[in-house]
């Protein structure tokens, strides 16, 4: 490690105890080490608490397990603002269970907040299978312009300034899909501001154990609220891109 940062770290996780350890040691694995990491555990998972807990004893930075159970769980979005409400750092990055850091993301992205007046920072990433392409962001996007299609914003390839979270009031815990690009719409709307490295800093896995992107009606309900939400941005083309998905 280069030296440690303000940043706290949230992972969240729902019974995906074969996928977090290798989450959690590339977290410990950053060059810039994180303040502290947040493990907020929809389900309230003894075994996750264990997990969470050994590493705890390893890390060289607090390691903290969050039982977010109970209502209002049940999303992505409720976990991570709940995690989040424990920071007391300037910044804030997210991680979801299954997904793996490259040891120099924390390093890169931080830098080019320190290095600039950005509110939120984003890494490309890639995917683990081969040929699977994952949108790569670029700079001077609009709503409007990734209101239909994710240009590349995921849960786990930013890091934001804890106060432009809050300002938008975190995720919609509402949405059990789209939320992270939802975040993003609303970042944008807000005027907040961001940068992009250019590199794959971050492994989305693709796997077939209960992704957001399956097919199933939650999916759907999701896909039509968000769709609800943000009628007033969505162009014809924009509502047929969303309804080929809903299809």
């Amino acid at each position: 490690m280069t030296g440690s940062s303000d940043v706290t770290v949230v992972v969240p996780t729902h019974r995906r105890n074969h996928f977090l350890p290798e989450t959690i040691a590339a977290v410990v694995a950053q060059e810039l080490a994180p303040a502290a990491l947040v493990v907020s555990d929809d389900v309230g998972d003894p075994k996750t608490r264990a997990i969470v807990e050994e590493w705890a004893g390893r890390a060289p930075f607090p390691v903290r397990y969050l039982d977010s159970s109970g209502p209002g769980a049940g999303t992505a979005g409720a976990s991570r603002n709940a995690g989040a409400a424990l920071a007391t750092t300037s910044l804030l990055a997210f991680c979801d269970d299954d997904d793996v850091w490259h040891p120099e993301f924390l390093r890169r992205t931080v830098a080019l907040l320190e290095q600039s007046e950005a509110d939120f920072a984003v890494a490309w990433t890639r995917a683990d299978v081969a040929g699977y392409t994952i949108a790569r962001m670029g700079p001077g996007l609009g709503p409007r312009d990734v209101v239909a299609r994710n240009p590349g914003f995921v849960g786990s390839n930013f890091v934001m300034r804890t106060g432009a979270f809050r300002s938008i009031e975190g995720f919609d815990p509402t949405l059990p899909v789209s939320n992270d690009k939802d975040l993003l719409v609303r970042a944008l709307q807000s005027g907040l501001h961001y940068g992009v490295v250019e590199r794959e800093l971050v492994t989305n896995r693709i796997h077939g154990d209960g992704q957001l992107t399956d097919k199933s009606p939650v999916r759907a309900a999701g896909i039509t609220r968000y769709m609800t939400k943000h009628a007033e941005l969505l162009d014809p083309r924009d509502v047929r891109i969303l309804q080929a998905q809903l299809a």
